[in-house]
């Protein structure tokens, strides 16, 4: 059993998504940038169910779709503190923001 966590990178400026097995131990880490998707495998164990493991990955880059910033580009302009930047990278294309409407 796998699940994936969305969360924001903050030193990389970016949304990813962690694929964990059922003990939360990080097996990859899905992520987009100007170049294109990237998948960092963590633990090779993952890789050991190859269909199963395509599969995890296709299923994180549709999740992770849906985040309008997740590439960190086009930052608003001022100074944003640490918690302002997570939310920012947080932001989904249906306008919430970890779970809430956010206003404009």
């Amino acid at each position: 059993m796998f699940e994936t966590i969305i969360a924001g990178n903050l030193e990389s400026c970016r949304t990813e998504a962690e694929i964990a097995d059922e003990s939360g131990n990080r097996l990859a880490i899905v992520y987009e940038d100007s170049e294109g998707w990237h998948t960092q495998v963590v633990d090779a164990r993952v890789e050991q169910s190859a269909a199963t493991f395509s599969e995890l990955i296709e299923n994180a880059k549709q999740v992770l779709s849906h985040y309008v910033n997740r590439r960190g580009e086009n930052l608003p302009s001022g100074v944003m503190t640490a918690g302002q930047l997570a939310l920012w990278l947080m932001v989904k294309d249906d306008g919430t923001t970890m779970g809430l409407k956010i206003s404009p």
